[in-house]
């Protein structure tokens, strides 16, 4: 048997930071996809290449008791790997969700989050809702309110982050996003990409300390240029990006002309739902 599925990315993180003393990020889901393929037909060929993955299949396999179970895998991606977009969490996510059907079960979001958390640290984009999300050990996943449509103007630079090595880092500690949670909270029940704009760019000025960004101040200065509500970031990638409520024929126009040496620069629009 056979079975095909896709999974959509993320765009940085709108907010990451210690809420209540715990390390949270919240991120949104955007139109850039991995599509995977499972298959019991087939030998694994390519096991170097999908280590964490094929990690992640055995696990699962093993907890539903199919110990001898080999399912082989591959992966068509079209989300950047290493920046920033959640590439490992959407090939996790969609690996899952081929698994279900493969062996007919139901969806169970803890054991995703548990199977997810053994292989590395994971972004909320697991979840059906916007959810402050503790992504190192899922203690805590608070649901803020359903995901809605902006748009973002991406620089991408070559860095590849690797999520695992990362995360070993002794790095410095998040700063505290208390604070900014009410507001958060409040950008999303309104559909507010302003407000929403606004605490993301105060996450990244935040959190600098922790992953330098040598082209924030144009970045910055960019936003003003061409109209943009705010910045994102990847806080564990090279990516920093514009926030667009619409991208009209102006805006666009201005957009093409402006370049950053070294950034690949690429439009995403984030999803207003994640279908299982």
């Amino acid at each position: 048997m056979k079975v095909i599925e896709r999974y959509p990315g993320s765009v940085g993180e709108i907010i990451q930071g210690k809420y209540n003393g715990i390390d949270v990020l919240l991120s949104c889901p955007i139109n850039l996809y991995t599509e995977i393929i499972l298959s019991d037909e087939r030998e694994r060929d390519n096991e170097r290449e999908y280590i964490k993955s094929y990690r992640f299949i055995d696990n699962i396999l093993d907890e539903w008791g199919y110990k001898n179970g080999k399912i082989a895998l591959s992966i068509n991606s079209k989300i950047p790997k290493g920046k920033g977009f959640a590439s490992s969490t959407a090939d996790l996510s969609a690996i899952y969700n081929g698994l279900l059907r493969l062996a007919s079960k139901e969806f169970n979001k803890e054991e995703l989050i548990k199977h997810c958390l053994k292989i590395e640290p994971t972004d909320s984009i697991i979840f059906d809702k916007a959810t402050i999300f503790d992504y190192k050990e899922g203690k805590v996943k608070e649901k803020v309110n359903s995901y809605f449509k902006f748009y973002v103007l991406c620089f991408v630079g070559e860095n590849v982050v690797d999520t695992v090595e990362y995360n070993k880092k002794e790095l410095e500690p998040l700063k505290n996003i208390d604070d900014l949670i009410i507001e958060l909270r409040e950008a999303f029940k309104n559909r507010d990409t302003k407000k929403l704009a606004k605490i993301s760019t105060e996450s990244i000025i935040r959190n600098q300390h922790r992953l330098k960004y040598n082209i924030l101040e144009a970045v910055l200065e960019i936003n003003n240029l061409i109209g943009g509500l705010g910045i994102i970031g990847a806080h564990s990638g090279d990516m920093l990006g514009i926030i667009f409520d619409n991208i009209d024929e102006e805006k666009m126009k201005r957009i093409e002309n402006i370049n950053i040496n070294g950034y690949e620069k690429i439009i995403v629009e984030t999803l207003d739902s994640v279908v299982r």
